[in-house]
């Protein structure tokens, strides 16, 4: 049952926006208004609020910002779905159960037990299509049903398993066709297990191999026994290292006692250079003019100043004069124009000319030779004191270098005296290192002699040892032959005994599943046989029952002008024995529209009961439509609830008045 619906959306096309919000109520209700009014679009509005945008009558593009809510209620549980064009929500309650738009139609599917194509068949007649059933062919109304009703599942699941038992009974023959019964092979004579033989055969095989490897040694000849070095000398090598050491420093010594020098002419430790370097250094600094002739240097350039002040005076004098002068139109009296200016400068230059009256113009001086002796003078004042301590100081005798070389010869004299001391050794250091490294050769080819030596007399051991096995071992390769080949002859017979196992098991295991398979297919037969009953059963229960509904629903439209309606197995209409689409316009109408309400009442009455229907009188006269209007009305006692899209007023429950208003519509129910 629906409860409530509220959805706004723009026509993009003509810019119109139609909104709503209303409740609907149990009963027939009959929505009313003028043309454009937008009554068709409330029942448009309930079917994409369940089926999505599969339930529009236009293009998707052909709706702008549309929002749509719409309440329901089935078997006591409401529910309530949010959708735009791109967008989708249902809840439970307050309690959100799918989103998304496919999640959503897959939900309201869930929940009404059927889909667009079933709740349009069923549950809606559409403006327009009103004789869309009776218009169809036979073949197509069959084929229709079939689907609502669910036979076209029941054929296609009939004709899998049709399909399937096949494909098994193919698979079953091709099993049959490689199906043979392996042979076991025979137990050869004398038959013993390879690996019961494995443990000998291991061991007359290292036995072999043992036999093999004596023969390669002793193949060929034993070598003579090794040669003992020559001793050089009876000194060790650590004795004769320790001579040649003594002999290099005797002779470092002597070579040190020729690049000494002597000693120094004086005490190094009794002269300084330090107040003559002192005074050398602080003899660069001195500065090269005196604070009274940097003053007298500064005084003249004062006075420079005031000389060149009055010659710019005398020019700026001149400049002025040579402006020109006003004449008085009634005297003929002359004055400057810049009179007043020359009257300042002429101030001026008076007063720089007593100033200047007993001077004598002096020279230029080098300001920049000033001011680098007045820096000079200034940090001169730093270190006067130690200039005055040191100025007299008389040139030394000798240089610091000189000094620091007579120190070295000083210190000299000690080391030679630890040099003198030193004695000599035995010999050459070249000699004795030549001794030094004979001996160490020696040492370590003696080392190398005893090493071989013992390895030859083992080696003289274990060739006598080898002879010894050799004869004892002659007889091993004739009895691992013999072996060898009884292993040969068990082993190809386990293998042979394995792949028989295995080809068993596997022969085994396809008989099971022929056997397996064979009753799969039988499952699947009566399979198909049980569904091909199952077909007859609902095409016998549907057909009479919606023979009978729609019969009493077109009595009562046409007040009893109309009696019966029959629907063959093949889906042939004919209203009282004449064809359907002999029908006049009207009569098409009401016969359709029986049809109709007796599919809903016999396939959706328990899941979803509601009858939505868009101007299905237009095309019906005065009496048939109040007929049809008193129809709808009786069968709400039967369907629950009855929406008419609608231009005449029948009797209703309750109205859904529209009023049109330019290019926004909105609606009122009472």
């Amino acid at each position: 049952m629906l409860s409530r619906l509220k959805y706004e959306v723009t026509f993009p096309s003509t810019g119109r926006t139609l909104s709503g919000d209303f409740s609907f109520q149990k009963g027939f209700g009959a929505i009313t208004g003028p043309n454009e009014a937008g009554k068709s679009v409330i029942l448009e509005m309930i079917r994409f609020s369940l089926f999505g945008t599969a339930a529009l009558r236009g293009q998707t593009t052909d709706y702008k910002n549309m929002k749509v809510e719409l309440e329901f209620v089935v078997r006591g549980e409401t529910y309530r779905t949010k959708r735009t064009i791109s967008t989708a929500k249902i809840f439970r309650g307050d309690t959100e159960i799918a989103n998304g738009v496919k999640g959503t139609n897959a939900k309201v599917v869930e929940i009404l037990g059927f889909g667009l194509q079933v709740f349009d068949t069923a549950c809606v007649a559409n403006q327009g299509d009103i004789e869309k059933l009776g218009a169809m062919k036979p073949t197509e109304r069959k084929q229709m049903v079939d689907s609502v009703i669910g036979l076209s599942v029941i054929d296609d699941l009939a004709k899998w398993c049709g399909e399937e038992a096949r494909s098994i009974s193919s698979a079953i023959d091709g099993i049959e066709e490689t199906l043979v019964k392996p042979e076991e092979p025979a137990k050869p004579a004398g038959y013993q297990p390879s690996a019961d033989m494995e443990p000998e055969l291991s061991r007359l095989r290292g036995l072999r191999d043992e036999l093999n490897q004596i023969k390669g040694r002793i193949s060929s000849p034993f070598p003579a026994a090794p040669t003992k070095p020559v001793e050089p000398t009876q000194e060790p090598a650590e004795k004769l290292e320790e001579l040649v050491e003594e002999a290099r420093a005797y002779e470092s010594a002597q070579k040190e006692l020729a690049r000494l020098p002597g000693p120094p002419p004086v005490d190094p430790d009794t002269i300084s250079v330090d107040d003559w370097e002192i005074r050398e250094r602080l003899k660069r600094d001195v500065p090269t003019m005196t604070a009274e002739q940097i003053a007298k240097a500064d005084a003249d350039m004062e006075l420079l100043k005031r000389f060149e002040r009055f010659d710019h005076l005398e020019k700026q004098w001149k400049d002025l004069t040579d402006v020109g002068t006003h004449t008085c139109p009634a005297c003929e009296h002359q004055w400057p124009i810049e009179a007043g200016r020359l009257e300042k400068v002429e101030a001026e230059m008076r007063k720089l000319d007593c100033e200047l009256q007993d001077e004598e113009r002096p020279s230029k001086p080098d300001m920049v030779n000033i001011d680098v002796a007045r820096r000079q003078l200034q940090a001169f004042e730093k270190v006067r004191a130690e200039w005055e301590r040191v100025k007299d100081t008389p040139k030394p005798e000798y240089t610091r270098q000189q000094l620091a070389q007579f120190k070295v010869a000083k210190d000299a004299q000690a080391r030679r005296a630890e040099l003198e001391a030193i004695k000599p050794s035995v010999g050459s250091s070249k000699e004795l290192n030549q001794l030094w490294r004979e001996r160490l050769a020696y040492e370590q080819e003696m080392s190398s002699y005893e090493k071989r030596h013992a390895e030859w007399i083992e080696a003289k051991a274990r060739r006598v040892e080898d002879e010894e096995r050799h004869a004892y071992l002659l007889n091993v390769p004739e009895n691992l032959a013999e072996l060898e080949a009884a292993y040969q002859a068990a082993k190809i017979y386990e293998d042979r005994l394995d792949a028989y196992e295995r080809a068993l098991g596997i022969y085994e295991t396809k008989k099971a599943e022929v056997d397996r398979r064979r009753e799969e297919e039988q499952g699947y037969r009566k399979g198909k046989e049980a569904l091909t009953i199952l077909r007859k059963l609902v095409k016998q229960h549907l057909i009479p029952s919606l023979n009978k509904v729609a019969s009493h629903y077109i009595t009562k439209m046409t007040g009893g002008q109309r009696n019966l309606i029959e629907v063959d197995e093949e889906f042939d209409i004919q209203v009282d024995g004449q064809p359907i689409n002999t029908l006049s316009g009207s009569g098409k109408a009401v016969a359709n529209l029986s049809l109709r309400l007796g599919l809903g009442q016999v396939l959706t009455n328990n899941q979803f009961s509601v009858f939505l229907g868009d101007e299905i009188d237009a095309s019906m006269d005065a009496d048939r439509a109040d007929n049809t209007a008193k129809t709808l009305e009786g069968l709400a006692e039967r369907v629950s609830q009855i929406l008419l899209v609608t231009h005449k007023y029948p009797q209703a429950d309750y109205y859904i008045e529209l009023e049109r208003v330019s290019s926004i519509s909105t609606y009122a129910a009472f």
